[in-house]
């Protein structure tokens, strides 16, 4: 039987998020690792194959937890209050984690994945493929619909707005504003209220035989 490792996988992880975030990826060497936890870069090798399964496990860590918060934002009951919320979601997210915020701002995932092991290329789709049916099925609770145009909109209130925020104050500016937060998630309430009326309307539009209104999806 081998002997228990004697530091966890998230235990290096965190040492080489610092690393990372302090001096930039090439930083986070094993020998640098092993240093930061008092270990030998051995018990770095014990548990990661080589340096390029490390990064991308780090940087997978990372989103799936930020993925995980921003799901669950748009699951809450009420749809008004998911949508404010998946947006107020990115900036209370970077604000209690500037570091992992950083590291997902700084590098792209197209970038890093060239050097992954295809196990962990899969992993990310996966969570990816999860992530953007959790969008789907808000659209489809709210709007009873996902269509190219309507997927585009959301994503672009619940998603890119507030990304390009954070993104512009980080990681060298710090958290963004409280006026910049209050503005983007008004800005993305306007625009999901607007697809709430389009719907809206074109569910009780009449229908051809009987001429009654027909709604197609209650809220």
């Amino acid at each position: 039987m081998g002997r228990k490792p004697r530091f966890s996988a998230d235990e290096i992880l965190d040492a080489a998020l610092t690393l990372v975030i302090e001096d930039g990826p090439a930083a986070a060497t094993a020998t640098a690792i092993g240093q930061a936890i008092g270990a030998p870069s051995g018990s770095v090798y014990h548990r990661f194959a080589s340096r390029d399964e490390l990064m991308a496990k780090l940087w997978l860590r990372t989103i799936v937890r930020y993925q995980a918060g921003a799901v669950a934002a748009l699951q809450i009951d009420d749809v008004v209050v998911a949508g404010r919320s998946a947006v107020r979601y990115c900036f209370d997210w970077t604000a209690a984690h500037p570091g992992e915020s950083a590291l997902l701002l700084q590098y792209d995932d197209r970038d890093l994945s060239r050097t992954w092991p295809d196990t962990l290329a899969r992993e990310l789709r996966q969570h990816n493929r999860a992530a953007r049916e959790a969008l789907r099925a808000y659209a489809r609770r709210r709007f009873g619909a996902d269509d190219g145009e309507v997927m585009d909109r959301l994503t672009f209130a619940v998603v890119d707005l507030p990304y390009a925020a954070v993104r512009r104050h980080l990681p060298d500016r710090g958290r963004p504003s409280e006026w910049l937060r209050d503005h983007i998630i008004r800005s993305a309430d306007a625009i999901l209220t607007e697809l709430d009326d389009e719907h809206a309307a074109v569910a009780l539009r009449p229908t051809q035989r009987g001429g009654e209104s027909s709604p197609r999806h209650a809220r």
